[in-house]
């Protein structure tokens, strides 16, 4: 498996990441590790923390990306782990010649039994697409 972690970081109703996600064209099967801080959502019986995922009581994620051709990916709904919300690049994400480019993105949270759901605010150009050198 190969990871990278990321903060995103929620202020004044803007989200904004440490970093952005650099991938090339054809790169397949990286999972994203995202913690999240200082939402103002919180879930029944939120504990105190700054952490969103452990305040909120977060027990799911996905993620909503908007690629440079303005076509959206939905991510799978995944099991938040101590904390971190992870989600998966697929290879067929990533693959095409005219995916190159800045995507946006929101991560959604989901309660327990995925009733209730909260989307927290765009990261816009947070993953950025590059063409490889060789194919």
């Amino acid at each position: 498996m190969i990871y990278t972690e990321r903060t995103v970081r929620i202020s004044k109703d803007k989200a904004k990441i440490n970093a952005a996600i650099v991938l090339y064209r054809g790169d397949r099967d990286v999972e994203i590790i995202f913690t999240i801080i200082n939402s103002s959502y919180k879930f029944k019986s939120a504990q105190n923390s700054a952490n969103v995922i452990e305040s909120t009581q977060a027990s799911y994620g996905q993620l909503a990306i908007l690629n440079p051709n303005g076509e959206n990916i939905i991510s799978e709904v995944t099991k938040c782990q101590e904390g971190m919300v992870i989600f998966k690049i697929t290879g067929d994400m990533i693959d095409e010649i005219d995916e190159v480019g800045l995507y946006s993105f929101h991560i959604r949270l989901y309660n327990e039994d995925q009733t209730s759901r909260i989307t927290l605010p765009p990261i816009k150009d947070g993953i950025d697409l590059r063409e490889p050198l060789a194919i």
